[in-house]
């Protein structure tokens, strides 16, 4: 005998997990894959005119937005793996807590987004009344 529910009922719909930040003026949308750690209250230094951050026992560079974190001694930064940064890592400097979402792939649009250094395969998330970029990794500097 056929179950009725099943002969209605759409398959479950696959999702994307995403973190969504806020860093400066921009909206950045991160798979989870990228992400390796969010970090509250950590402290950015100055080092050699360039913002960073310890993470165990390495030094990671630290960007705000589309420029170099100030020193301050409680930030929440997003460590994001990118194969193009020395090191393999970079930290976000959020000016609030990062969301954790599951999207929908149909719910990604199409947007143009050209704010270097953050490379962008062309989506975009609506959160809230907010577009977030989908971000896949960093142009590497010449």
């Amino acid at each position: 005998m056929l179950q009725p529910f099943r002969a209605v009922a759409p398959p479950p719909i696959y999702t994307e997990k995403g973190l969504l930040l806020q860093s400066q003026d921009l909206n950045l949308a991160f798979s989870v894959d990228l992400v390796q750690e969010v970090l509250l209250k950590a402290s950015v230094t100055l080092e050699s005119e360039r913002s960073i951050t310890q993470y165990r026992t390495e030094t990671i560079p630290v960007i705000f937005g589309r420029k170099s974190c100030p020193p301050t001694s409680e930030i929440t930064l997003v460590l994001i793996k990118i194969p193009e940064v020395k090191g393999g890592l970079v930290a976000i400097a959020c000016t609030n807590i990062p969301n954790l979402i599951a999207i929908n792939p149909l719910d990604w649009q199409n947007m143009e987004f050209d704010t270097s250094p953050w490379q962008s395969d062309g989506k975009a998330y609506n959160f809230n009344g907010v577009i977030y970029n989908h971000v896949i990794g960093i142009v590497k500097k010449p």
